[in-house]
C-alpha cells in the first residue's frame, strides 16, 4: 500500500521550451484530477491526465504547469501589433475630431488598449514540440510524486501492523476466555438458587439444561474463528498496493464481530477487551482512508 499524500517537482526544457510541473495529492474516496496548464496548452491536457492516471488510482491530484519560451539573442520578434496600433490611432483621432476635442494623440493611450502590446511568439506554441520537454518534466514530477508517497505509505503501514498485532492479542485474550465462562456462569446459577433457597447440586438435570441453553446462546467461538480469518487477511493484504477499500471493509466486519461477542458474552472482561479492541479498529480506518 502506498499513501494517496504526496508532492513531486521537476522541469525539463527542449525546442526551445522549458517546463516546471508541481504534482501535490491529497486524500479522496476516488481520483480526481486538477490540472493548471499555461495559456494555449488546453489540447494536452488529456495527455497529462492520462499520465496522471498510470500512477495513481485514488486521491486528490493538483497538477500544476508553469512555462515560457526560450528566447535566444538571436531571435527577432515583435513586442507591438503594428497594425492594430495604426487602427487604434486611426479610430482615436476620428473620435477625437468628432467630439472637438484638441491636443496631441498620446502613445499611452494607444500602448493601453488590449493586443497593441503582445508578444506573439511566446503565445503561439508548437503542441507537438511542445509535448516533449513537457511530458518529460511531467514523468519525473510523477515519479519524485509516487517515491514520496511509497516512502509514506511504508510508515502508514508500520504503524497499521502495530493495530493488528493488538487485535491478535486481545482475540487471544478473548478465545482464552471463552472456558472461564461456562464456570462462570454454572456458579452464578447456583448462587442463584441457592438465593432463592432451592436445592440444586452440580449434576442437576435443571442446572445442565440451563447450562446448555447458555453455551448455545452465549457460545462466541465463530466470532472468533471469523476475527481470526479477518485479522490473517488484513495482514496479507497490508503488503499489496491498491487493497485500501478491502481492508476497511475487513476492519468494519471486525467491528461487527466483537460488537456481537460482546453482546453475547455478557463477561466483564471481554466487554473491556471490546472496547479497547474497537478503539484500535477506529484508528485503522482513519490511517486505510490515506492510503491506496
Amino acid at each position: 500500500m502506498i499513501s494517496m499524500s504526496g508532492f513531486g517537482s521537476s522541469h525539463a526544457e527542449e525546442y526551445g521550451y522549458r517546463y516546471h510541473v508541481e504534482c501535490a495529492s491529497v486524500n479522496r474516496k476516488g481520483l480526481e484530477i486538477v490540472i493548471t496548464l499555461p495559456r494555449g496548452h488546453a489540447p494536452l491536457e488529456p495527455r497529462v491526465r492520462e499520465e496522471v492516471q498510470k500512477k495513481m488510482t485514488r486521491g486528490r491530484m493538483h497538477v500544476s504547469i508553469t512555462s515560457e519560451k526560450i528566447i535566444s539573442s538571436k531571435t527577432s520578434f515583435s513586442i507591438v501589433d503594428q497594425a492594430l496600433a495604426k487602427r487604434a490611432s486611426k479610430e482615436l483621432q476620428q473620435l477625437q475630431k468628432s467630439l472637438h476635442l484638441s491636443g496631441p494623440l498620446a502613445l499611452e493611450a494607444i500602448l493601453h488598449i488590449p493586443g497593441v502590446l503582445e508578444n506573439k511568439e511566446v503565445v503561439e506554441v508548437d503542441l507537438i514540440r511542445a509535448w516533449k520537454p513537457l511530458e518529460k518534466a511531467l514523468k519525473r514530477a510523477l515519479e519524485s510524486h509516487l517515491k514520496m508517497r511509497i516512502k509514506e505509505g511504508k510508515n502508514l503501514v508500520a504503524d497499521l501492523r502495530k493495530h493488528v498485532v493488538l487485535l491478535v492479542e486481545m482475540t487471544k485474550k478473548i478465545q482464552a476466555r471463552i472456558p472461564a465462562l461456562l464456570e462462570n456462569r454454572r456458579a452464578q446459577l447456583l448462587a442463584r438458587f441457592s438465593e432463592l433457597k432451592v436445592p440444586l447440586s452440580a449434576k442437576d438435570p435443571s442446572l445442565l439444561r440451563e447450562l446448555t441453553f447458555f453455551v448455545e446462546r452465549s457460545d462466541i467461538s465463530e466470532e472468533v474463528v471469523r476475527l481470526q480469518s479477518h485479522l490473517l487477511q488484513s495482514r496479507e493484504l497490508l503488503t499489496k498496493r491498491g487493497e485500501a477499500r478491502t481492508c476497511d471493509y475487513l476492519a468494519q466486519e471486525m467491528f461487527r464481530e466483537f460488537n456481537t461477542l460482546a453482546n453475547k458474552a455478557n463477561d466483564a472482561d471481554i466487554s473491556r477487551w471490546v472496547v479497547q479492541a474497537k478503539s484500535e479498529i477506529d484508528k485503522i480506518r482513519e490511517q486505510l482512508a490515506n492510503l491506496e
